[in-house]
């Protein structure tokens, strides 16, 4: 891949390249209009490390594919985008084309990943092919340590037309470090055409960080290794995103999700994770709905949502700077819940949503515990006038919400604070029958204050008269 004489300059008839091939300041195309099958490898097995400004793979596949195969040690340094475009001309099927690592390889890309499947429905009607979608996956075969790491955006794309489900991507990952410092972007054209499998790590106890910027869009997350792997996936969001979707996992292994929120930005980074009901696989490699083994909040914005019903593992609140807010983009009843086995607070801030007859509610089967001597902020997303209303509404002097319940826990009433409402509500937090609660009471009014007063003043006047 190296020899000059291999590539023109400008355009596939160009001029022969004279120069170094192998330059920072290269940007480099790989383009091929005729189909090609099979398990070959169209850039790779060379045993130098690259550096190149730009790398763009524009090609026609019939079959699984090595895009690219690194050996190990290897490296790659892209200085700006990384671009492939495939034309997908498979029969009824899904046919991978891959990144493959090896061990100790890495690659750094300094702009964005784009992924194109570029097939329209024209070309599927015509010629019968490219029906079902693709699968671009980076792993390595025998999960050796390897490292991916984006600093812009993962973005898939797929022509503007469809027929059946050939604008379907699935993105597999099968990494010890994948790292995005932008967003990776999964959003659909249309409901069940994006993927992203996790980990399908062929070796037992497999451990992949991946840490990004945000993930965007919707479809469903999968981890279907069959080896009980662990992925640890941290959202470092400088910016908000949005994702909703189903989780499943292989059947048969233990495996683990859990899912960190560590924003680089505190202010401004905020990641909303709503987990729908459903996304289970059927066949040789059958998924079942799973779960999140664990959720921890250090720093931005976590806004969790999740379908009735599933329990969650552990929940850890541990960063001042850390807020979980509690999504009901997915329950029926406009309020949402959240359901843990265990938890544990040190620091941060839950926020509840509050309505006329009911409130968001955190639900922990087992253990509540304590850690620290930080504070955990409680905030109400509600109008206090609203609030008002509803106390008179009530017939009662106040009305109250259950915010947390547990089933053990060494928590105290003065290990929460509350924000500040104003607009004449007073907010109250108190512990009863294992369970936080809040009492919402208004709070008198100038004149009110007065004439009580002035109330108690003759009161007392009259009591001395009669000493």
């Amino acid at each position: 891949m190296q020899n000059p004489s291999a590539w023109n300059v400008g355009s596939p008839d160009g001029s022969v390249f004279d120069g170094e091939v192998n330059s920072a300041t290269n940007n480099l195309f790989i383009i091929s209009d005729d189909t090609v099958n099979g398990q070959q490898t169209l850039f790779g097995y060379d045993f130098g490390n690259w550096n190149l400004n730009s790398l763009t793979i524009d090609m026609t596949t019939g079959g699984n594919y090595q895009i690219l195969a690194l050996v190990p040690s290897q490296k790659l340094s892209i200085t700006e985008d990384f671009n492939i475009t495939i034309n997908n001309r498979a029969d009824w099927w899904m046919p991978e084309n891959r990144i493959s690592m090896a061990e100790n390889s890495s690659i750094s890309i300094g702009g964005n990943l784009n992924f194109t499947s570029s097939i329209t429905a024209a070309e599927v009607e015509d010629s019968n092919l490219g029906h079902s979608g693709l699968v671009f996956a980076i792993n390595s075969l025998y999960a050796d340590p390897s490292i991916v790491e984006v600093a812009g955006n993962v973005i898939f794309k797929t022509a503007d037309t469809y027929k059946d489900s050939s604008d379907k991507i699935k993105f597999v990952t099968g990494l010890t470090s994948f790292k995005v410092g932008g967003y990776i972007d999964m959003t659909e054209p249309h409901a069940g055409t994006r993927i992203w499998n996790l980990c399908n790590a062929s070796v037992d106890n497999y451990f992949s960080d991946i840490s990004i910027g945000g993930l965007e869009g919707g479809g469903a997350l999968q981890i279907s290794s069959a080896h009980s792997a662990t992925v640890n996936l941290t959202f470092a969001n400088s910016s908000a995103h949005s994702y909703s979707g189903t989780l499943a996992s292989r059947v048969g292994s233990a495996n683990k999700l859990n899912v960190t929120m560590n924003a680089s930005d505190a202010q401004n980074g905020r990641q909303t994770l709503i987990i729908k009901e459903g996304g289970a696989v059927e066949g040789d490699a059958a998924m079942n709905p799973s779960r999140l083994d664990s959720v921890t909040v250090l720093n931005g914005t976590l806004n969790l949502g999740a379908y009735n019903g599933l329990v969650n593992g552990d929940l850890y609140l541990g960063g001042a700077n850390g807020r979980l807010e509690i999504s009901s983009a997915y329950t029926d009843s406009g309020m949402g819940t959240l359901t843990f086995e265990n938890a544990t607070f040190e620091a941060g801030t839950i926020v509840f949503t509050v309505e006329e007859t009911a409130a968001d509610k955190i639900e922990i089967t087992g253990d509540l515990g304590k850690f620290g001597n930080g504070k955990i902020g409680v905030e109400f997303d509600a109008d206090p006038y609203d609030i008002g209303e509803w106390i008179l509404a009530s017939g009662g002097d106040s009305i109250e919400y259950e915010l947390i319940s547990f089933g053990s826990g060494s928590v105290a009433e003065d290990d929460f604070v509350l924000g500040d409402l104003g607009g004449g509500i007073f907010a109250n937090l108190f512990i009863r029958d294992n369970a936080l609660y809040v009492e919402f009471t208004n709070v008198p009014e100038p004149a009110e204050f007065a004439a009580a007063f002035g109330a108690l003043a003759l009161f007392i006047a009259a009591r001395r008269g009669r000493k």
